[in-house]
């Protein structure tokens, strides 16, 4: 009984000291960081090539408590139809509806994670800014492939950047909006390391190089410089022929607020149960730790699942715990997946209070 009682209370001070690990500490004047469970929502637009409609809430709805947040996402196409032209239709009727929820859920409001995809969905005059657009074959299910502009290049980095200019004078300081997702650079999804390799091969032909690639996603700090008050979430992986720069832009962006830049949230969208081991995000996961560790009230973390396999979420869930990441967004049902929606409301609660208290899930 002795070896028992001593066993729990080797286990009861484990959790409590992850539970102590310092808060992350909210720079002045920012508004606080999304923390627990956020919905993912859909991807169909972009891969249709379609404008992004309204967001859907009918899902958190369901499971309301249990999620501190929620994406919206759009498409740069749809918000600059034409240059320095924007339509914000679309977008403020998703803050609105969330607004409305809020005031119907006093208790658990959701907070806004805004992504907007370029890349393919980049609007047509964007992508000839720097010489003829690149085609491409589809990369992703339900992806018809498409062009893209040239992003590395002067011309389109700079409608980039006039574009966050845009949001942020309009929503930053919209209190339902709490992170913009940063997909600077971005050429297949709205990762800005992701890339295919017959991306690279033909751009390679107009001039783009591995430095080029690195200066653009340094340059993605300066480009979401407008949002001052919105924290904003910089998904990285190793990128493909030198993961080296994968640390360089984890340092600075790690490092941001203190050179005068935005409040830059460290985040990976390939979170699994082997994200941190075995997994090719392990590099990214082991950077996370160092950088966290040295300076935890200054390191916030984000991820999102790796894909809608509902099985592997527990187990992800520890591994987002054990990095200290504030918040997870979980993928909603895809043709032949689930994704959250079919997990108990009691479970999506248990992960998202492992989230918030440091104490990862019993799996």
């Amino acid at each position: 009984m002795r070896r028992l009682v001593i066993l729990a209370l080797i286990v009861l001070s484990a959790a409590l000291v992850t539970a102590c690990q310092p808060a992350v500490t909210t720079p002045t004047g920012y508004k606080p960081l999304l923390t627990g469970l956020v919905d993912k929502g859909s991807e169909t637009a972009y891969h249709k090539g379609q404008p992004y409609p309204v967001v859907d809430l009918s899902n958190v709805t369901t499971d309301a408590g249990a999620f501190g947040g929620v994406v919206v996402n759009q498409t740069w196409s749809q918000l600059e139809p034409s240059q320095e032209t924007f339509d914000f239709t679309a977008l403020d009727a998703s803050l609105a509806s969330v607004t409305a929820y809020n005031a119907q859920h006093l208790s658990a409001p959701l907070g806004v994670r805004l992504r907007v995809f370029g890349a393919y969905a980049a609007p047509d005059w964007a992508k000839t800014l720097d010489g003829t657009p690149i085609t491409l074959p589809p990369h992703l299910p339900s992806n018809t492939g498409g062009t893209l502009g040239q992003w590395w290049k002067p011309g389109y980095r700079i409608a980039w950047a006039g574009l966050q200019q845009a949001l942020a004078a309009r929503y930053d300081s919209s209190p339902v909006l709490n992170e913009v997702a940063v997909s600077s650079c971005a050429t297949l999804t709205a990762e800005p390391f992701v890339m295919a390799p017959s991306t690279i091969s033909a751009a390679i032909a107009d001039g783009w190089t591995t430095a080029a690639q690195q200066t653009c996603l340094d340059g993605a700090l300066s480009d979401y410089t407008p949002w001052t008050r919105t924290a904003i979430y910089y998904p990285v992986n190793p990128l493909p022929g030198d993961p080296a720069i994968t640390t360089e832009v984890m340092q600075r962006c790690a490092n941001s607020t203190t050179s005068g830049g935005p409040w830059c949230i460290l985040a990976n969208n390939a979170l699994s149960p082997t994200s941190a081991t075995t997994d090719r995000s392990a590099p990214v996961y082991a950077e996370m730790s160092t950088l966290s560790n040295s300076n935890p009230t200054a390191t916030p973390i984000a991820l999102q699942m790796n894909g809608p396999d509902n099985s592997t979420y527990c187990a992800a869930i520890g591994v987002a715990v054990n990095h200290r990441a504030q918040s997870v967004e979980l993928w909603p049902a895809v043709p032949g997946q689930p994704g959250f929606i079919t997990v108990p409301l009691v479970t999506l609660e248990a992960w998202s209070s492992a989230l918030k208290t440091g104490i990862p899930p019993t799996c």
